[in-house]
């Protein structure tokens, strides 16, 4: 029961703003909308670009299949990634290796005339590593099979992988066949170990080692 001196109209007097209960009340408010407000605008700041579904490699031809769509967050130029928005160019060209899962960037495709090397098929002896497979990069390894002593150069280093044929090879030989992604400075290396019957060797690369 309120104290008998106490008068109605201080048991109704509004709660003064220094009510420790009316500040924290006003700061929760404010910290909710303070929340809503930087959800939304996270949300209107992403875009949807293209990463790769697949290993796309130099010098293939992009196709829908090629690619899936995933929403980012973009702190810089939206324009460095391929925009899902925008239709594929018929028949552009990938211009460098991109690993399944990155995104793609917009400059690494172009036409075929501006691919900065060759695609090259080589006839390995033996098995191949099974880390060797397209998307991925290799060393090549060049022996001289009638130098004494042997002494094995390396001709190539970390190369794009384009495909891999491990099932016909060659039946000849036995050998295995390779494509690889040669930068035009180096072809005449590669076509002048081949042209002198050179024994051709692949090492993988490891991805952390790209």
């Amino acid at each position: 029961m309120p104290h008998p001196s106490a008068r109605p109209a201080d048991r109704l007097r509004a709660p003064r703003l220094r009510d420790p209960r009316l500040v924290i009340g006003a700061l929760l408010v404010l910290l909710s909308v303070l929340g809503t407000w930087f959800v939304v605008t996270r949300v209107a700041d992403t875009t949807t670009v293209w990463a790769a579904a697949r290993p796309l490699v130099p010098g293939g031809v992009l196709v829908p299949d090629d690619l899936v769509a995933t929403e980012i967050r973009m702190s810089g130029d939206p324009g460095v990634y391929l925009s899902a928005d925008a239709a594929i160019p018929e028949g552009a060209t990938v211009l460098a290796a991109v690993a399944p899962g990155e995104l793609v960037p917009a400059s690494q495709l172009g036409s075929p005339d501006q691919l900065a090397g060759r695609v090259v098929a080589l006839a390995v002896p033996g098995a191949l590593p099974a880390a060797v497979r397209p998307g991925g990069a290799v060393d090549v390894w060049a022996t001289d099979p009638e130098a004494d002593p042997v002494d094995p150069r390396e001709v190539l280093t970390a190369v794009d992988v384009i495909a891999v044929d491990r099932e016909t090879g060659d039946f000849a030989t036995g050998d295995q066949v390779i494509e690889i992604f040669v930068p035009n400075s180096r072809l005449g290396d590669v076509m002048r170990a081949l042209a002198e019957d050179h024994r051709i060797s692949v090492v993988a690369v490891p991805e952390a080692a790209r």
